[in-house]
């Protein structure tokens, strides 16, 4: 059965139909078409009846959409950790570095450096951890 409102046209797969739409609303079609590239008010009308589809579309389908969101944001969390990971790795290897270097060309008693382990402790506290080798000079000083 065919709606009265509904005329198939065959020339470019479209149907015409006859609706009624409020003078403020069509004032906000002859406003807004034209700034989202639109070439017609019609095309305008059709992309936003399409926005809103989907919209209605997405409230069925909540279960999907979150899904994508977490799958998306632990990739993102993964690759993340990931590079700090291999940071922290290389930095390590680069203290161990320099502290076997330091043992092995300094005579420090034990008690020194228990000491010097709580001073540091503090002073890492203190300068809330960004450490730089002028603090460090400054704080020997």
């Amino acid at each position: 059965m065919k709606d009265n409102n509904q005329i198939t046209n065959k020339d470019n797969g479209k149907k015409r139909f006859n609706f009624r739409i409020s003078d403020e609303v069509m004032d906000l079609v002859c406003k807004w078409y034209e700034s989202d590239n639109c070439a017609t008010r019609n095309e305008f009308m059709e992309k936003a009846i399409r926005f809103y589809v989907g919209y209605i579309a997405s409230n069925y389908n909540q279960d999907y959409l979150p899904k994508i969101v977490i799958s998306t944001m632990k990739s993102i969390m993964r690759d993340s950790e990931n590079r700090h990971n291999r940071n922290l790795f290389r930095i390590a290897v680069e203290l161990s570095m320099l502290m076997n270097v330091m043992a092995a060309t300094h005579d420090i008693p034990k008690e020194a450096l228990t000491k010097l382990r709580w001073d540091c402790v503090e002073e890492i506290k203190r300068i809330n951890g960004t450490l730089s080798l002028d603090t460090a000079v400054d704080w020997q000083s």
